[in-house]
């Protein structure tokens, strides 16, 4: 990620400037001499792909580069909603689907997804001195930054991790009441919902620690996963 690969926020700035001129152009038929774009460029004859979508990404994308602070879970889902659910808007177009239940379904996989990376990426993020956690939960659970990245787990942190573990799960129950009137032909797309399903258990099963390096280990089983839940269609 280009905030996690960039030291100073101007530079990332010209980088995001890069992929939105790339994008106006790709969209405009005249797409830059550059791989991505001219992959992208080829999609469009094939499918029907909303730039929109992708302006959205980079726009919050851009907005991370300065580190703004989360005050709330609104934060949380607003950031999986510009980012993961847009990916998964794209990916429902790639297929053909046009369809505002599997659009539903997306936009809560992709909150969820979004709130999952959080969590997933917490222990580095702090490594970084970087707290994506939101200000109303810290105060909430008396949570003290400074704190957290001298000492990693702290006391009270299990039971913010908890809450908003939850959250993501609220939002992964909520796709799936679509599934039944989304269209067969969305499942691809819907199957990110898997691995931040299974994340989300084996977070669980270790107490909504964070920073147990269990939880940094690939699960092996992810193929067998989606696998299943394909020829199941369900998610």
């Amino acid at each position: 990620m280009i905030r996690e690969s960039t030291t100073k926020p101007q530079l990332g700035n010209l980088r995001m400037q890069f992929w939105r001129e790339t994008i106006d152009k790709t969209f405009k038929g005249i797409p830059p001499q550059q791989p991505i774009a001219q992959v992208l460029y080829n999609s469009l004859e094939i499918c029907q792909l909303s730039p929109l979508f992708f302006k959205r990404i980079i726009d919050e994308r851009d907005a991370q580069l300065y580190d703004p602070p989360y005050i709330n879970n609104k934060d949380l889902e607003s950031y999986g909603e510009n980012t993961a659910s847009c990916l998964l808007y794209l990916h429902l177009q790639s297929l053909g689907v046009e369809d505002i239940q599997a659009d539903h379904a997306a936009s809560h996989i992709g909150k969820s997804i979004g709130i999952v990376t959080i969590l997933r990426g917490f222990p580095y993020l702090v490594s970084k001195r970087r707290m994506l956690l939101p200000s109303a939960i810290t105060s909430k659970y008396n949570i003290s930054q400074e704190e957290i990245f001298r000492q990693g787990p702290v006391k009270g942190l299990e039971d913010a991790i908890f809450e908003i573990a939850t959250l993501a799960h609220d939002h992964l129950l909520t796709a799936r009441t679509f599934l039944q009137s989304t269209p067969n032909q969305a499942l691809p797309a819907l199957l990110s919902a898997v691995p931040c399903d299974l994340y989300l258990k084996r977070l669980e099963k270790y107490n909504f620690n964070v920073f147990d390096p269990k939880l940094a280990i690939r699960n092996w089983k992810l193929p067998f996963y989606l696998w299943y839940n394909y020829n199941k269609g369900t998610f």
